[in-house]
């Protein structure tokens, strides 16, 4: 059985994220949260550990609101606490003035009501090409 709360969590962090609100994005975070970032490209921490880290993931003045959408949200059958999240996003990058939209798959742990783990994918050459860089090449 799903817990109801944990995906109201789930869905305060998206739309957290999606308004850019740093308050309530840190609000849904535990103190000891740890947030992984595996395809992050140079530039980003690929871990942060501790709510102050991963609150520096999210700086302010690099894009518009993420606009997040699409949601799929789904509870890991037979590991409570455990939730996967599918979603999107439409942003620009402030200082490019591109587009920035990408496709994620997240996976969230939930306990006390907080996220005490998040693993977040995306495709870093969305990001990297949205930042006005360029993508090297062999």
């Amino acid at each position: 059985m799903t817990d109801p709360q944990e995906r109201a969590v789930v869905e305060a962090y998206l739309d957290a994220v999606g308004r850019l609100d740093l308050p309530a994005i840190e609000a849904t975070f535990a103190d000891d949260v740890e947030l992984v970032l595996p395809y992050a490209p140079p530039g980003f921490p690929k871990v942060s550990r501790g709510r102050a880290a991963a609150m520096e993931v999210y700086p302010e003045g690099l894009m518009d609101p993420m606009d997040f959408s699409d949601y799929r949200i789904d509870a890991l059958e037979g590991r409570p606490g455990e939730w996967v999240a599918e979603y999107t996003s439409n942003t620009r990058v402030l200082t490019t003035g591109r587009p920035y939209r990408n496709t994620y798959i997240s996976r969230f742990s939930i306990r006390n009501g907080r996220i005490t783990r998040l693993a977040e994918f995306f495709d870093p050459i969305v990001l990297v090409t949205a930042l006005g860089l360029e993508v090297p090449t062999s």
